[in-house]
């Protein structure tokens, strides 16, 4: 039994000396360790005290491999957490390492990486664009957009803000096609979605049809709930805001027109505002439009 006690002890102290000898005494080196032996959880812990540690944290490799760790514990642990915070602190880490990291080291693994972290939060923002949680995917886009720029900084992101601006707008417009309606605050801000998307695309048919399609129905609104035993100048001042409106919208429905966008809704569209505006001759034009394309 003793025989066996000596045996057990020489083994635990050959263990310990190897483990010194060849690997460092400092919180690196030992997460690095754990690291190579995907001990996730021991790797963490010393890879925090290594960020912790004075003669660590001004190392480039420090915050580069908390960047790697934090991202393994993200995919193997948070990976259908939206709000997952062990992806945010790798985030963190690698906006720490890259001005420490002069000699561009870890600039090709990090690009990598962050490219990796930036496809999961635009795939997290896609998912998040319902009404509850809308203002989750914009947070996850915009952080989208910062880490591709860490990633790539000559990312351009014309192609996908349209894409996601669209998708956003058309997932908040959809109460207008029913009978709730939209609220004002609502409109303002999907009106500025599809302005936006205008900005960078003015050829877009669907954000110039959808615009202009809120303005006419904000005129037209205003318009059916009228009270038309209130006084004249009343009656007036709302008529004359309403024709306002309903110019607003009118060039983007033109522009509908010509970029052959939703024929028939488009023709319904232009004959409406131009009713709306007292244009009887023009109404009728478009009016006259439509039916021979029904006739078709």
């Amino acid at each position: 039994m003793t025989k066996r006690i000596y045996i057990l002890l020489f083994v635990l102290v050959f263990s310990h000396t190897a483990f010194s000898q060849f690997v460092g005494r400092d919180h690196l080196s030992v997460a690095l360790f754990y690291m190579q032996k995907a001990e996730l959880d021991s790797a963490k812990k010393y890879i925090d005290l290594a960020g912790e540690d004075e003669s660590l944290r001004t190392e480039a490799k420090t915050w580069y491999y908390k960047g790697f760790v934090y991202k393994d514990l993200y995919k193997s642990q948070e990976k259908a957490d939206k709000n997952s915070p062990y992806r945010l602190e790798a985030i963190k880490a690698f906006e720490v390492m890259k001005p420490l990291d002069v000699e561009n080291e870890f600039a090709e693994s990090t690009s990598k990486i962050l490219k990796y972290l930036a496809s999961t939060l635009y795939n997290d923002a896609v998912r998040s664009l319902s009404p509850e949680t809308y203002t989750q995917a914009i947070s996850h886009y915009e952080l989208y957009k910062k880490t591709m720029k860490a990633a790539l900084p000559s990312t351009e992101f014309n192609s996908q803000d349209v894409k996601f601006k669209m998708a956003l707008a058309s997932m908040l417009n959809k109460p207008a096609e029913s009978a709730s309606g939209l609220d004002s605050v609502q409109v303002i801000y999907i009106k500025k979605l599809y302005t936006e998307i205008l900005e960078i695309d003015e050829n877009n048919p669907g954000a110039n049809y959808n615009l202009a399609t809120l303005y006419y129905n904000e005129a037209a609104d205003i318009i059916n709930s009228m009270d038309y035993d209130m006084d004249i100048v009343q009656l007036n001042k709302i008529q004359d805001y309403c024709i306002e409106i309903f110019l607003k919208g009118l060039p983007y429905m033109k522009k509908s027109y010509d970029l052959n966008y939703k024929r028939k809704e488009t023709l319904i569209g232009l004959s409406n505002i131009y009713y709306g505006l007292n244009d009887i001759e023009k109404s009728e034009q478009y009016k006259k439009e439509l039916e021979e394309l029904e006739k078709e």
